[in-house]
């Protein structure tokens, strides 16, 4: 009964998710163009992150290209750079290929033309394109910019034409004033008809200041009576209570999602009521006033019985590090065979999915295996932009039996990001998730199979342990709080440290018996133990206990037993050793306290998962 409160849901029968014709082309550009420019957008200064120049959070990744996604025709700063033998010369940093003014290198954030590939450019905000002259409609500018498309795409769906039975409801935001900080999310509830059964068949934005809009996301209320937003409030990244189910979302770039003929997410008098609807504004400028309005457009029709019930599957994982100036960094995730046995009930279709990562993000996939062996790509972007996300359809769907393997990829290259970036829920932070859409709904008994290092949705379920250098690592016990109950060690900790930096001989004793003996005080378990902590008040205050005698011990002693100073002592000292060795046989040490630093914050998803094994 409980596994079935934690897992998902999937639905059944022959469907097809369609999609404009213009996001299909959307995609052909994508996988044509992607060899044009992806090399050669790392060998300009912050040359992933040149913006649109009249599209709000739009990127223009084919810099060098008239086609913003790369490929075909150059634009001047493209054939200047071509001139220059494809390198970032004082030459070409100081010319003005646009014409406004403005030299290559101060649009690209190297006013001083002294940056190289690999290192990090002088400035990293405030970037503008070198080969489009800003401002893109001055009579200076307009007939040099006569390739540039400042239209959204128009959203297509000819199912909404094709019968007389089709209704649509809009879910728009009350005027709202955006506070003048980079990240905010908002919430409202909204009721839906419910005199019968309905069927959601499309969604199409409603975008009123695109200056500010970042993405929308739709979730269901199971309970309609214990959640009701009447005004947009301040809600964080979340997905908790009883709307905690997405059934649709609007990213930048995606002009709506049409489903075929015979799918739909049900509401109405036998489902859910309620939903309610989340927008993240992003205001990297910190502006005061802004104001916005916008929401989703829900197109719907009366239930059928032909027409099968739908659910979204989120993929994904939230435990992870993208160290700075690295040009690939791989994060991986599988939501295994012995997972999806609890997940799926019975054989279900994937009919769609989307990947979904920010702006370091360059490559995506999610992969389907049965047996060990692949048998279908449920989604691969081999060259990502966050502004452009393409829904893959299959057709005919793709079979997901018990016991098939996803594995999800995320691929991001950080070589202008001035600092390492984790999963958060900030622009500037990253994101690994992939949205599966796939029916029948009652198949699943769960909507989300997320990975937590080496630990999956299931394993936190049933608390599978972590194996370690020193053994089983029992996780749930060592970092388990509740009302009635905390774990002996951290008692121990509370009586005898402070959080002052001082480490006492009674905590010095504690915390060199914990890091000496315990298997979940090992490195291999740290990931999992840091986050759990990190997840609550008591545990967050235990880690500032621990990490204040550790820091002391380590600038006291940095290498206690060995004669090399500068160096760690002990191999569990965890983030205190890097991963270069010396002659001792230990990395250098790092005096920076890190034992629970660096995992990321645990929003969203992450919180969700808590109430479950907590």
């Amino acid at each position: 009964m409980f596994i079935s409160a934690l897992i998902f849901e999937i639905l059944n029968p022959r469907q097809v998710f369609v999609m404009s014709s213009l996001a299909f082309l959307t995609f052909a550009l994508l996988v044509g163009s992607s060899r044009a420019f992806k090399t050669f957008k790392a060998e300009i200064p912050n040359g992933n992150k040149v913006p649109h120049p009249c599209k709000a959070n739009f990127m223009w990744p084919g810099v060098g290209h008239q086609n913003r996604f790369g490929g075909g025709v150059n634009n001047q700063f493209g054939l200047d750079f071509k001139k220059a033998g494809y390198w970032w010369s004082k030459d070409i940093c100081q010319a003005d290929s646009d014409g406004d003014g403005l030299t290559n290198g101060q649009e690209l954030g190297d006013p001083e033309c002294a940056w190289s590939v690999g290192k990090i450019p002088s400035r990293t905000s405030n970037i503008s394109h070198p080969g489009i002259c800003d401002p893109y409609n001055s009579p200076l500018c307009s007939l040099k910019n006569s390739f540039v498309e400042c239209d959204m795409e128009e959203f297509v769906c000819p199912r909404l034409n094709d019968t007389a039975d089709v209704n649509h409801v809009n879910l728009t935001f009350l005027e709202t004033t955006i506070p003048p900080t980079e990240t905010n999310y908002y919430c409202m509830t909204f009721d839906l008809p419910n005199d019968q059964d309905y069927h959601m068949i499309a969604t199409e934005p409603i975008m009123d200041n695109m200056e500010v809009l970042h993405h929308i996301l739709i979730y269901e209320c199971e309970d309609d009576n214990s959640t009701l937003i009447p005004t947009p409030q301040a809600c964080g990244m979340e997905a908790k209570g009883s709307c905690r189910n997405i059934i649709g979302l609007w990213t930048v770039g995606n002009p709506g999602i049409c489903f075929g003929d015979n799918i739909g997410f049900r509401f109405g008098k036998n489902a859910f009521k309620r939903v309610k609807l989340e927008i993240h504004y992003n205001n990297p400028l910190e502006k005061f006033g802004l104001k916005d309005k916008s929401g989703i457009r829900i197109h719907y029709q009366p239930v059928k019985s032909d027409v099968q019930d739908l659910v979204t599957v989120i993929l994904g994982t939230t435990l992870f590090e993208i160290p700075a100036g690295e040009p690939r960094v791989e994060v991986d995730s599988i939501c295994k065979g012995s997972c999806t046995r609890l997940l799926v009930r019975k054989p279900a279709k994937i009919f769609g999915a989307i990947n979904h990562m920010h702006y370091l993000g360059s490559e995506m996939s999610m992969q389907l295996f049965r047996g060990g062996k692949k048998v279908a790509d449920v989604a691969v972007d081999r060259s990502y932009n966050y502004d452009s996300p393409v829904v893959h359809t299959h057709s005919p769907a793709l079979d997901l039996f018990p016991g098939d393997e996803i594995r999800t990829k995320c691929v991001y290259s950080s070589l202008n990001s001035p600092r390492s970036v984790f999963y958060g829920e900030a622009t500037k932070d990253e994101m690994c998730y992939g949205f599966v859409f796939a029916y029948p709904k009652d198949a699943f008994t769960s909507h989300y199979c997320l990975t937590f290092d080496e630990l999956d949705v299931c394993d936190l379920y049933t608390g599978k342990p972590l194996q370690t250098t020193k053994g089983e690592c029992n996780w749930g016990a060592f970092t388990h709080f509740d009302e009635n109950y905390s774990p002996p060690w951290t008692v121990q900790v509370k009586d005898n440290c402070r959080m002052d930096g001082y480490c006492r001989p009674q905590c010095r004793e504690i915390v060199e018996r914990l890091v000496k003996d315990d298997p979940c005080m090992t490195k291999d378990a740290s990931t999992v133990i840091n986050w759990r902590l990190e997840s609550t008040e008591e545990g967050r205050e235990a880690l500032a206990r621990i990490n204040g005698c550790l820091g002391a011990m380590m600038s006291a002693d940095p290498d206690p037993g060995h004669e090399d100073d500068g160096k760690c002592g002990v191999d569990e000292c965890w983030e205190y050793c890097q991963d270069g060795h010396t002659g001792s046989g230990h990395g250098e040490y790092d005096s920076a306290p890190k034992m629970a630093a660096g995992w990321g914050k645990v929003t969203l998803l992450g919180l969700l998962l808590l109430k479950f094994y907590l």
